[in-house]
């Protein structure tokens, strides 16, 4: 037992050396046998607020003795299965008391509960359900927003697709697996991983986190609700809220599909509205309306932004311009929600500022390119003038030259 003792205190380090809070756990003997585990465990969250090896497996730490450390009372779990691991993490992060100080909230275990990991583990005793310790990690747990942590925004994804991307375990469920690889190529994906978008839509965001539920047919407007609200708005204004309240419509993914969403564009027009519609349909007219004005509004506000900095670079004055190009561009990037409404007469109004606002464009610039115009033409006279008034007076130097001369 010395020795065990000195390769405590060799472990620990001397003096300065020593963790701050390596005091508090001068009396943890667990550190002198689990020394690996320790390694992995005191640069983690829990270590620097001195949360130790008992706090999880219980046992009696300042016991030198391994059997009285393990003794009968002390409450001692070697390796916790699933639903202790929960039960365990929320002896603590069920404490209001306890996670007042930290500002945490103290629900997720209730949360776990009612979701599908957890009706797997509690009410099925299915082991396959993901408990806290397959997310957050076990000995090495740190900060959510350590950008090391397996729930970090940029690492999440894949920490979902160590289960929900292994076909063994999946196969029960009858669950895709490929999710992770449809994510990676979607718009949000997209955003995520090549622009460092860390508020955009990932697993949490759409299926919650500890009380992760798969959204029904019904839920998924309110999901992308949560972000695209403008959108949510204008849907609940147009002809397909009633289909989608009543089950027959998927408020966002009838057009736009789940996890491999791609940026949308009026092509969806062409394409989705035919998966209910025929081309014969009012409904499927009225949305090549839309496309249309959409489309034309584009190319106005494309064409005249060219023509405003084609013009600034002639040297034109063009602040006027420049101000109802961005009055256009306000109109044309706020048919992109409203489309949602499916409304003609909506996009109308929009389309209508929009186009005014480009033809003004288009006048303005041509009417001070004919004044610049006229304003170098009648220059010419002017110009022509001081080109005489110059051979004059050189031949009057010259002239005046000989004279003295002679």
């Amino acid at each position: 037992m010395y020795k065990a003792k000195l390769f405590f205190w060799l472990f620990l380090g001397v003096g300065l050396a020593v963790p701050a809070f390596a005091r508090d756990i001068k009396n943890n003997n667990c550190i002198v046998c689990h020394a690996d585990q320790w390694e992995q465990m005191k640069e983690s969250i829990h270590a620097r607020h001195q949360i130790t090896c008992d706090r999880c497996h219980g046992g009696d730490p300042a016991q030198e003795d391994m059997e009285a450390a393990k003794a009968p009372g002390t409450d001692f779990v070697a390796v916790p299965d699933k639903k202790q691991t929960a039960e365990r993490c929320g002896q603590c992060h069920a404490d209001v008391e306890a996670m007042n100080f930290y500002g945490l909230p103290t629900d997720q275990l209730a949360r776990y509960k009612t979701s599908a990991h957890g009706k797997l583990l509690f009410d099925h005793g299915d082991e396959h359900g993901a408990v806290c310790t397959d997310c957050h990690g076990y000995h090495d747990v740190v900060a959510v927003m350590d950008p090391q942590s397996p729930v970090y925004p940029l690492n999440l994804p894949a920490t979902c697709n160590r289960c929900h991307g292994d076909k063994a375990v999946m196969a029960p469920y009858k669950h895709p697996t490929d999710i992770f690889e449809k994510y990676k190529k979607s718009v949000h994906g997209v955003a995520l991983f090549e622009k460092g978008d860390l508020s955009v839509a990932n697993c949490v965001k759409c299926h919650g986190s500890h009380g992760a539920m798969p959204p029904g047919v019904k839920e998924i407007g309110a999901t992308c609700g949560k972000c695209h609200i403008n959108e949510k708005r204008y849907f609940l204004e147009g002809p397909h809220a009633q289909a989608s309240q009543d089950g027959y419509f998927s408020e966002c993914a009838s057009c736009h599909d789940y996890h491999d969403i791609q940026r949308p564009d009026t092509n969806l027009y062409n394409t989705a509205c035919l998966n209910c519609h025929s081309e014969g349909d009012e409904a499927f007219k009225r949305g090549q309306k839309i496309k249309e004005m959409i489309d034309s509004s584009s190319r106005a506000l494309s064409d005249a932004g060219e023509l405003v900095k084609q013009a600034a670079m002639e040297g034109i004055f063009v602040d006027e311009e420049t101000a109802a190009l961005e009055e256009a561009r306000t109109n044309v990037l706020e048919m992109a929600p409203r489309q949602h409404s499916l409304s003609v007469e909506n996009i109308g109004e929009l389309y209508g500022k929009a186009t005014a606002l480009t033809q003004e464009i288009q006048n303005g610039v041509r009417t001070k390119r004919q004044s610049l115009r006229w304003r170098k033409i009648a220059l010419v006279p002017l110009w022509i003038f001081i080109f005489l008034m110059v051979v004059v007076l050189r031949k009057k130097y010259d002239q005046l030259k000989g004279k003295e001369h002679e």
